[in-house]
């Protein structure tokens, strides 16, 4: 098989700095790719602000024989996300990829999160992908080419107790996803997905003191970044035609995401009520012939 390739190519990555980010930069530009670390230096909670993380992998790449430049901007807010796709334009004259990575973690019982907690889980995961995504894609659609890729999480479309805000934050990157790749299609740009796990300063922070065990610690080394980083090398490569999709990743398993409907039941009058929804329940739930929508328009047409 030919050897993935991204020479030529220009990657943004946000939250590049460390953990997982910092495995996409290192991959994309083992690849080839000139890599704009994008990486703001906060904490995993969201407070205070490091140039150094961000700075120090673009050096790395550049010690390498690569070409790289940092950019510490907050994502999360509307000129920092423009400003990270500026630099992309201006240090490299283009922008083919972005992956969407940035993210704080906070973890609380639904009943205990405050606003601003919430609000802020969504800033710095959720609006920080809009902030970049939306500039990045007019400058693809302007080259009629690019790949998106947006960090998603399976413990947002599973579900893992304290992680409310976290959780909602992350499954809102699946929505954006979604559009992102039904609009981008007429101008070459894949929209994917990826729900990695790997043993990172935030799987630390999710685990708490547990990360600090001897089985807590043997467990977070079987989650390697190696693991993921070349999912995110694919999915950002011409190789990749793919769009639309959702891929898990973690201990050398790679799998596809499948969100779709039941072939459920239909009132053969068009009318119901809350006793035929109970009568029919085995019905309505039964996963048997799964269907798999590309759109909401595709679901509403679907012959059941």
């Amino acid at each position: 098989m030919t050897e993935i390739s991204l020479h030529g190519r220009v990657a943004l990555v946000t939250g590049g700095g460390r953990g997982l980010g910092e495995a996409y930069c290192h991959e994309l530009a083992r690849r080839g790719a000139a890599i704009v670390v994008h990486d703001s230096g906060t904490a995993t909670d969201g407070h205070g602000h490091d140039p150094e993380p961000a700075r120090n992998v673009a050096a790395s790449i550049v010690a390498a024989g690569g070409r790289a430049t940092a950019c510490t901007s907050d994502a999360s807010t509307e000129a920092g996300g423009s400003e990270a796709v500026a630099v992309a334009v201006r240090d490299f004259g283009r922008l083919d990829v972005v992956v969407a990575n940035a993210g704080i973690i906070h973890d609380d019982q639904l009943t205990d999160w405050p606003t601003d907690r919430f609000e802020a889980v969504l800033r710095h995961h959720l609006l920080a992908a809009f902030h970049v995504i939306r500039p990045a894609f007019a400058v693809m659609k302007a080259m009629k080419y690019g790949r998106l890729i947006l960090v998603s999480s399976a413990a947002g479309v599973f579900g893992q107790p304290g992680l409310t805000g976290y959780a909602a934050a992350k499954t809102g990157m699946v929505g954006l996803m979604n559009v992102a790749a039904i609009e981008g299609a007429p101008f070459g740009i894949t929209a994917n997905g990826i729900m990695p796990m790997a043993g990172t300063r935030m799987a630390d922070a999710i685990m708490g003191e547990a990360a600090q065990t001897a089985d807590g610690r043997a467990f977070l080394d079987t989650l390697r970044v190696d693991q993921v980083a070349p999912v995110v090398a694919y999915l950002a490569s011409e190789a990749c035609h793919e769009t639309h999709t959702v891929f898990s990743a973690f201990g050398g398993r790679v799998a596809a995401l499948q969100v779709g409907v039941t072939r459920g039941w239909t009132s053969p009058t068009g009318t119901l009520t809350a006793e035929d929804v109970a009568a029919h329940l085995p019905e309505i739930t039964d996963p048997a012939g799964l269907l798999v929508p590309a759109s909401i328009t595709d679901e509403m047409a679907f012959d059941v």
